[in-house]
């Protein structure tokens, strides 16, 4: 063989080797269990021993609802709340929007008419909570008056 095939064949070996240790060193950094070692999932047990013991601060709690109300809970695709009713008085205690929304205005009330807002980037509903016969009642509405950011 001549000398320049066999500069070509060493230099193709020498970047095949450094071409196999670089794939092994990346394929390490991507994850144990590709490459053998051993990868254990945490139980929901062990994932809310660790979750409590994260330091978020404390969590509030939502308000009761008056004693001697009457309450009822609503659920929509937008999201879903829990109203009471005590003297034809409308409460909103606690709500949570759907995946994809959030919750821009609340009027919680106690008033004659306890309402809420949930949207998302194209869709926004408001929820109005009124009391007759004192046992909560949901209405809902697209907000179409509600001005574009």
């Amino acid at each position: 063989m001549n000398r320049r095939a066999l500069l070509g064949l060493g230099s193709w070996l020498t970047a095949a080797a450094l071409t196999v240790v670089a794939g092994t060193w990346a394929v390490s950094l991507i994850g144990a269990d590709l490459t053998g070692q051993e990868v254990r999932v945490m139980t929901s047990g062990e994932v809310e021993r660790v979750l409590a013991g994260a330091s978020g601060g404390p969590v509030a709690q939502p308000p009761s609802p008056p004693p001697g109300a009457a309450v009822r809970s609503f659920s929509y695709p937008e999201g879903s709340l829990m109203a009471a009713c005590k003297a034809g008085r409308a409460s909103l205690f606690s709500w949570s929007p759907a995946q994809g929304y959030g919750v821009d205005e609340v009027e919680g009330g106690p008033a004659p008419i306890a309402s809420i807002e949930f949207e998302s980037d194209d869709h926004r509903i408001v929820v109005e909570v009124t009391c007759p016969y004192g046992t909560p009642s949901a209405t809902i509405r697209p907000d179409d008056d509600h001005e574009s950011d």
